[in-house]
């Protein structure tokens, strides 16, 4: 009875996988233009520009291919331990005055670096295959699933402002019909998500084995990263019901609306118009799911964190708005007559 609904996602799924078919696409360009500098060898070549830098190449029992670079005159050592797939694992002994001093640990993605000071002498050890979080799977997974449930989120309004006589017809209740059509939407922000983490793991593995991390802050990114963009449609759902014949505009200024409102929130309250359009804004910002919504940042060390005391109560919220929203958009499609 939700054939139609069924096909919109079928067809915008269809155009997402083609779009993230194109960033696959440019992941295979990229790796083949710069797997002539991935290589060991071309920092070996590097390292050799000038004189006095020794190179000694080794096969260990496992099958590791062991470069080690010795530089007497910047008293510098290097080993760089070639795992093929697996990735690299480069330690690095150097002058203390030619190292970095800002960071003693930093993770970027897969890659590792910690630095470790003994006296005038500093050890560098880069791992190049360590587990990406997922957290940064979920950022691009979201992205996608706000633009697919914003374009999706008006499925009772297109019936109401379209062929409504039509749909009225059908052998089925309104409220089974609306589930059935927030269901099939509910399923391809879902897919959405999961092509996009495909994809992008697809170009990981690329240029890496990559294996991912999924416990503590990523768990919870997991969670909140579908829950986030399923309240948000059901926001969006709701409003555009309510507004069936300007839906498109609902559809078109919910997010930047939303987003300058969440500026509004934190201006500073410095002056009585400023406290009074702050504490206006506060209270519009309470039934946005955005308002929920807790980015985390990198510390001191490049892993990202933050404090997520109140996870239950903003994962909770975004539960209550899906449900909340969807029931006001049904209460409004079992009250319109042709």
């Amino acid at each position: 009875m939700n054939y139609v609904e069924w096909l919109r996602v079928r067809n915008f799924l269809r155009i997402v996988v083609i779009v993230l078919a194109i960033f696959v696409g440019l992941g295979i360009i990229l790796r083949v233009s710069v797997s002539r500098y991935m290589s060991p060898d071309v920092w070996v070549h590097q390292a050799m520009m000038h004189p006095g830098v020794k190179v000694t190449h080794a096969t260990l029992p496992d099958g590791t291919q062991r470069t080690i670079i010795d530089d007497l005159a910047q008293s510098t050592h290097a080993v760089i331990d070639d795992h093929g797939y697996a990735g690299k694992h480069i330690v690095i002994t150097e002058p203390s005055s030619r190292a970095h001093h800002e960071d003693k640990q930093v993770n970027v993605g897969s890659i590792q670096v910690f630095e470790n000071h003994s006296g005038n002498m500093t050890t560098t050890v880069i791992d190049t295959n360590g587990a990406v979080p997922m957290v940064y799977y979920m950022l691009l997974a979201d992205i996608v699933a706000i633009i697919v449930a914003t374009i999706l989120a008006a499925p009772l309004a297109r019936e109401i402002d379209g062929h409504l006589e039509i749909t009225l017809t059908k052998p089925i209740t309104r409220l089974r019909y609306a589930l059935g059509a927030i269901g099939a939407d509910v399923a391809g922000i879902v897919a959405a998500s999961f092509l996009t983490v495909l994809a992008f793991y697809l170009c990981q593995l690329l240029f890496e084995s990559a294996r991912l991390d999924f416990s503590g802050l990523n768990s919870r990114a997991i969670v909140m990263g579908l829950a986030f963009p399923l309240a948000w449609y059901a926001m969006l759902c709701a409003g555009t019901t309510w507004l069936h014949r300007s839906y498109i505009w609902v559809l078109v200024f919910t997010l930047p609306i939303a987003a300058f409102v969440g500026v509004l929130t934190i201006i500073p309250t410095n002056s009585v118009v400023a406290l009074f359009v702050h504490d206006v804004a506060w209270v519009i910002s309470r039934v946005d799911p955005l308002t929920y919504v807790s980015f985390a940042q990198p510390n001191e060390h490049g892993l990202l964190t933050y404090s997520d005391s109140n996870f239950t109560l903003r994962l909770s919220m975004q539960i209550l708005f899906f449900v909340a929203y969807s029931a006001l958009a049904i209460f409004k499609w079992q009250r319109v007559e042709a």
